[in-house]
C-alpha cells in the first residue's frame, strides 16, 4: 500500500509532541510548535515533483473527477488570471501582505467558488451536507467560500484541524513531514465511516496535508467514508496519487475543482501556466474574525 512506509509519532497520553528540535528550519515554521502528531512522509511524494507524464483517467467524471475549467470558458479564464496574479506575487514576496494584491486573491478565490456551486447541478454534486473539515488555516476561509457564507461566520457542525507541511533536519530536503493538531479530539468522531467536505484553494497539490490528517485520524480509529474535495486547483498528479492512496484505506474520493494544474517544483508548489503562489500566506488576512493559532 501506499501509505506502508509512513510513520507518525504522537505526543504521550494528554500530553503534546514538541516540534521544535525536529524542524529544519524552525524559524522559517509558521505552525504551532506543540502537536499531537508529526507524520513523516519519506520519500513517497517524490515522484509527483515535476511536470505530470503519467497516464490521465480517459473519463475523469467516472472517477469522481470534475474539472470545470475542461468545460466553461469563465473557469478557464479564472484560473488565467489567478496564475497571471500569482506569478506577480511570487516574483515579490512583499506582495504578501499587501492589501490591495490579497483582497484581489480573495475576491478570485470567491468568484471560483461561485463558479463550483453554479455548475455543481450539471455533475450532481448539489447535497453539500457533508461534514466540513477545515485544515487551518487557509481552509477555515476556503470553508466558509465554499458554503457561500460570510468569511466570520460560524459553520455547523466544521471539524477544524491545524496541519502544517514541513522538513526534518535529518532528512532530504524533498521528503515531506507534516505536523497535525486536533482541535476537538472528541468531536473529531462523529466523521467516522461518515462523508467529509475538504475545502482548500488548492487539494491535492500533492496531498500531504490531506494525508497527514487522515492517516493521524486512523490512528485514533477515526476514519471517514468518503473525502468530497472542493477546491479552486488540484495537480493531475495529486489527484491520481491521493485517489489511489486513499481509496487503499477504503475512502471514496471525488474532486470538485475549477482548474487543474500538471507541474509542482521541488518544495511542491504549483508552477507553470497553472501557478497559484503560497495560497495559504495570501489568504491568512482573510481568516474569522477572533482566530487563534
Amino acid at each position: 500500500m501506499i501509505f506502508d512506509k509512513v510513520t507518525i509519532k504522537s505526543g504521550d497520553y494528554e500530553k503534546k509532541l514538541n516540534v521544535y528540535p525536529y524542524l529544519r528550519d524552525p524559524k522559517g515554521f509558521y505552525g504551532d510548535l506543540l502537536v499531537d502528531h508529526l507524520v513523516k512522509f519519506k520519500d513517497i511524494f517524490i515522484p509527483l515533483i515535476g511536470k505530470y507524464r503519467g497516464v490521465w483517467f480517459k473519463n475523469p467524471e467516472k472517477k469522481g473527477i470534475f474539472i470545470l475549467e475542461n468545460y466553461y470558458y469563465e473557469a478557464k479564464h479564472l484560473m488565467e488570471r489567478i496564475n497571471k496574479l500569482a506569478q506577480k506575487i511570487v516574483g515579490s514576496a512583499v506582495l504578501y501582505d499587501d492589501k490591495k494584491v490579497c483582497s484581489e486573491y480573495f475576491q478570485l478565490a470567491e468568484e471560483g467558488y461561485r463558479l463550483l456551486r453554479k455548475y455543481q447541478s450539471d455533475f450532481s454534486l448539489t447535497d453539500l451536507k457533508e461534514i466540513p473539515v477545515s485544515l487551518e488555516r487557509a481552509g477555515l476561509v476556503t470553508t466558509r467560500l465554499a458554503l457561500g457564507l460570510d468569511k466570520d461566520a460560524k459553520v455547523h457542525n466544521e471539524i477544524r484541524v491545524v496541519t502544517k507541511r514541513t522538513h526534518l533536519k535529518e532528512e532530504p530536503a524533498n521528503y515531506l513531514t507534516a505536523t497535525v493538531k486536533w482541535r476537538d479530539e472528541v468531536g473529531l468522531k462523529k466523521i467516522n465511516h461518515q462523508p467529509v467536505m475538504m475545502a482548500d484553494f488548492v487539494n491535492p497539490a500533492s496531498g500531504a496535508s490531506t494525508a497527514a490528517f487522515i492517516l493521524a485520524a486512523k490512528k485514533i480509529g477515526i476514519v471517514p467514508s468518503a473525502i468530497y474535495h472542493r477546491s479552486i486547483s488540484a495537480t493531475k498528479q495529486g489527484i491520481v496519487f491521493m485517489k489511489k492512496a486513499l481509496e487503499e484505506l477504503g475512502i471514496k474520493t471525488y474532486f470538485y475543482t475549477v482548474g487543474c494544474a500538471n507541474e509542482l517544483n521541488s518544495s511542491y508548489y504549483l508552477i507553470g501556466d497553472r501557478a497559484v503562489g503560497d495560497a495559504g500566506h495570501i489568504l491568512r488576512h482573510f481568516l474569522p474574525k477572533g482566530y487563534q493559532q
